[in-house]
């Protein structure tokens, strides 16, 4: 699936992808080579796969692209593991792995030199260890996934909903230090993150939102094409037995119910995406396994 884009390969895909050049950028700084492109926001913010990529014997754009596809595929063992604790069928299992990888969004952006592929095992780790209740665990995903990418943070509230129920009082108690140590680790990136001398946007939290980028995503192709293409069969699936669970007044569990809270955390960011900067379906593929895990959920469910 990965090939045929392999490096940002140009053969199929007749698109150079805009921000690999700046992750190459920041492996060779971390090599302490000559520069071939500035140090910018957000890329510089996001140093967890060029840091490891620089210790690889390739050049940047594989280096950066083999830590992304190890911990890709890292993060889909532990999502396989994930639907063995819910008790799924094995054959299910296999489908939902599939389904995933043969995907439109594994074909056209994991091997292009951005980190997204990296966070889906951080991604993974913390759905394990919400379902198994490794706090710690949780805590290790979402603070080192931060220096992966700050998107990240979709994984609080599907913790969070997950076990309201159970113990509310104790669950804020617990959740206080991973916001302050959150607000903390985002501070010290922003600022200490090393970007090209002229660039005076390294401090801003997030960016900022523009008439003209919604103009020009809403009229250039890719938008719309990557959004649809990106929603694909796990979308498809998610929505069909949602609806099913709807039209037969079945309750939805705390795990659908914190599928759905990552889902609509993760589209309201991509939203903004489309009113701030270039977007495309990246973050919908964040959502992926949420869509398969209450995908299959939901399955169990009606059978019962």
């Amino acid at each position: 699936m990965v090939l045929p884009r392999f490096n940002g390969n140009q053969s199929i895909v007749r698109q150079q992808p805009y921000d690999s050049k700046y992750f190459k950028t920041y492996v060779e700084y971390f090599r302490g080579e000559v520069l071939t492109a500035p140090l910018r926001p957000a890329t510089n913010w996001r140093f967890g796969v060029p840091l490891l990529a620089s210790y690889l014997p390739f050049d940047a754009l594989t280096s950066i692209n083999t830590v992304n596809l190890f911990f890709l595929a890292l993060g889909i063992v532990i999502f396989f593991k994930i639907l063995h604790l819910m008790q799924v069928d094995i054959n299910k299992r296999w489908y939902a792995t599939w389904i995933f990888i043969c995907s439109f969004p594994t074909f056209y952006y994991s091997s292009i030199a951005y980190v997204d592929a990296s966070l889906f095992f951080f991604i993974a780790l913390s759905i394990y260890a919400t379902i198994t209740n490794q706090l710690a665990l949780f805590y290790t995903a979402i603070l080192i996934g931060f220096c992966v990418k700050e998107t990240i943070v979709i994984g609080l509230p599907f913790y969070f909903i997950y076990h309201y129920k159970k113990v509310e009082r104790k669950l804020i108690i617990q959740f206080v230090p991973l916001f302050v140590l959150l607000l903390i680790e985002a501070y010290l990136i922003r600022h200490y993150a090393p970007v090209s001398a002229g660039d005076l946007h390294n401090k801003n939290w997030f960016w900022h939102s523009s008439l003209v980028s919604v103009k020009n995503n809403f009229t250039r192709f890719n938008t719309w094409f990557s959004m649809i293409a990106s929603f694909g069969i796990p979308f498809v699936l998610y929505a069909i037995y949602n609806m099913q669970l709807i039209k037969r007044k079945l309750p939805f569990n705390s795990l659908q119910k914190a599928c759905a809270a990552s889902i609509i955390i993760a589209i309201g960011l991509y939203t903004f995406s489309y009113i701030s900067t270039i977007a495309d379906g990246r973050m919908i593929w964040t959502c992926y396994m949420y869509f398969l895990i209450s995908w299959l959920d939901n399955t169990k469910q009606q059978v019962v």
